[in-house]
């Protein structure tokens, strides 16, 4: 009887571990180094510990064989804490594209896009305007990510004002300085 076997570690999203016997006729197996023995070459929903692995036959229940190596499941891996920016700039006239700032946390990568796509670094730059949904994930356990509490909107490029135009110009006199006044613009300093 032999007793070899695929293993599944836990991730963030299957918080068990997997271990499957490569299958054999007339066999029962066990994980327990003989304690139980099951029909089915498959263990799921494995807390983390070790495991020692058994084969018997099904005509002879007295003739197992213990597996060569002990099988381990790892404990579960950490998702990453809930991402928060270190700062967010909005588009103005002279730059317009926003740019978000991850505060850093080791062993991360970051992405703005609800997780389509992931970077190494903490910053985008060169963002157009519109909403984005931070999220962070482990680099050794890619099913472990984060989201940040709350999405950034990244604002509208502001509009220039319009060409200045003159409501009037008074010259000066001997008794007055000159003035010139703007036809009104909302929003605007002259």
């Amino acid at each position: 009887m032999q007793t070899t076997a695929s293993v599944t570690q836990p991730t963030c999203s299957t918080p068990s571990g997997t271990i499957v016997f490569t299958a054999q006729a007339g066999a029962d197996y066990s994980i327990d180094n003989g304690a139980t023995y099951q029909a089915s070459p498959t263990f799921s929903g494995l807390a983390p510990g070790t495991y020692i692995l058994r084969a018997r036959s099904t005509a002879d229940n007295t003739c197992s064989t213990q597996g060569a190596i002990t099988i381990t499941i790892n404990a579960v891996p950490t998702a990453p804490t809930v991402p928060t920016i270190a700062s967010t700039t909005q588009p103005t006239c002279a730059t317009p594209s926003g740019t978000i700032v991850f505060n850093t946390q080791a062993g991360v990568e970051y992405s703005i896009d609800n997780g389509v796509t992931y970077q190494a670094g903490d910053t985008f730059a060169g963002l157009a305007p519109g909403t984005y949904t931070p999220i962070v994930r482990n680099l050794a356990n890619a099913s472990c990510a984060t989201p940040a509490a709350s999405t950034i909107t990244i604002n509208a490029v502001p509009t220039a004002p319009i060409t200045p135009t003159t409501a009037s110009v008074t010259q000066p006199t001997c008794f007055s300085l000159g003035t010139i006044v703007f036809n009104i613009q909302a929003g605007v300093e002259y």
